[in-house]
């Protein structure tokens, strides 16, 4: 009996996803029995829609999520990181593979901690074989990390410091030239409340005695904005 797989790709980039149709195209050439159905999502709107259409008896089997999407702030998405958490929330049992351009250690072990991804590709490791292998191990249920990925797992030496959603959504909003004074009044937290998490941000960026630009700056360079 075919097997018919619920698949989304979410990428602001509609050669990426192409990409990703052709190989689920050839591993169901490969594995007859096997079937997708495959949506593309190319927002974080988009993609909030689509995952609306599915229900905990339809799941998506597999969610092929890009890192960084242009933020979508009317549905509450910052990022492919909080798209790939209201998976995780709504769908637990739906396997997620983060896919980004970005191949800092410390961003890579971050996404480790906050997602706790089936599947985590850097574009640049990107081949047809390498889409194919991972497509493969998310079937048979194995996790799957390219090879910068898994570089930077062996090299990565502690730091269990993640940002949560209120740190990034601080980041957001400054990087939309909001003023410090008026954060306390889009977010759940006082004045001073917001200080102290731009403080703790700028100490864990490794920019603790510099302004706003350089903290931004730093968060651009790690993928966080």
């Amino acid at each position: 009996m075919e097997k018919i797989y619920r698949v989304l790709l979410v990428d602001d980039h509609p050669l990426i996803t192409a990409a990703y149709q052709k190989a689920f195209q050839l591993i169901q050439e490969k594995y007859p029995p096997t079937g997708f159905k495959v949506i593309e999502a190319h927002t974080l709107a988009r993609a909030h829609h689509e995952l609306a259409q599915y229900n905990s008896h339809q799941p998506p089997d597999i969610v092929f999520v890009d890192l960084k999407l242009s933020p979508s702030p009317d549905v509450d998405l910052l990022s492919g990181e909080d798209f790939a958490l209201a998976i995780k929330e709504k769908f637990p049992d739906t396997k997620i593979v983060i896919a980004t351009m970005f191949n800092n250690n410390f961003r890579i072990h971050s996404i480790f901690q906050s997602v706790n991804p089936d599947g985590f590709l850097v574009k640049n490791d990107l081949t047809e074989n390498e889409l194919q292998f991972c497509i493969s191990d998310m079937l048979e249920g194995v996790p799957y990390y390219s090879k910068t990925v898994r570089r930077a797992l062996r090299k990565y030496v502690s730091n269990d410091m993640r940002l949560d959603f209120i740190d990034r959504k601080i980041l957001y909003q400054l990087s939309l030239g909001s003023k410090t004074k008026d954060l306390s009044s889009l977010l759940p937290l006082s004045r001073n409340g917001i200080e102290r998490r731009k403080k703790q941000l700028k100490e864990i960026f490794g920019v603790a005695h510099k302004g706003d630009r350089a903290l931004l700056q730093k968060a651009r360079n790690l993928g966080y904005i």
